[in-house]
């Protein structure tokens, strides 16, 4: 790709997470994106510290984004897809869900929740504290193969991000009234 190729700045954090089973929380990420989409800097994978609240339903989590990527389409926009994990009293590690969400394609400042979920869990599960995990975790991806899955709502993971587009006006792209570097 050149120099003059359109680029996407992601900027943020994973702020924390609410609402979840345990108060111990632990988050892993990853981006993905189309096949016309090369990342330049930044981590596309990661983990969050353990975090935890003893006295409110908000784990602060603070953990930072900071990704670029040059593309040749808007097609295959980035998507985040978060796996959130309890730690018990016990010290024993379980799923607390799955969450996916398209980032915004407009530049700006979002904050926004990334609601989750997970496979629901037979009695048996629930007695010994262990929770069904998926075997392919690209299978998010396609909203086709998770048809007819059972699951239940968990919790949400709190997002802070700024998008900033850089020369997609250089090819004809025009995708907001705004003007960030450029567009």
């Amino acid at each position: 790709m050149s120099a003059d190729s359109p680029q996407v700045f992601i900027v943020g954090k994973i702020a924390g997470a609410t609402n979840f089973t345990h108060s111990s929380i632990y988050v892993k990420y990853f981006f993905r994106v189309g096949d016309h989409w090369k990342k330049i800097s930044g981590q596309e994978e990661g983990e969050t510290f353990q975090s935890s609240s003893q006295h409110s339903k908000f784990v602060p989590l603070e953990h930072p984004i900071d990704l670029n990527y040059v593309t040749k389409s808007v097609r295959g926009w980035p998507k985040l897809l978060v796996e959130v994990w309890e730690v018990d009293d016990q010290g024993r590690n379980s799923l607390a869900g799955y969450g996916l969400t398209s980032l915004p394609i407009e530049p700006g400042e979002y904050q926004f929740d990334i609601p989750c979920w997970r496979p629901q869990a037979s009695f048996f599960d629930k007695l010994i504290g262990a929770f069904p995990e998926l075997v392919h975790r690209d299978l998010l991806f396609s909203g086709e193969s998770r048809f007819g899955f059972k699951v239940e709502s968990t919790g949400n993971i709190h997002i802070e991000l700024a998008i900033i587009t850089k020369d997609f006006h250089l090819h004809g792209v025009q995708i907001s009234n705004k003007n960030y570097l450029n567009q």
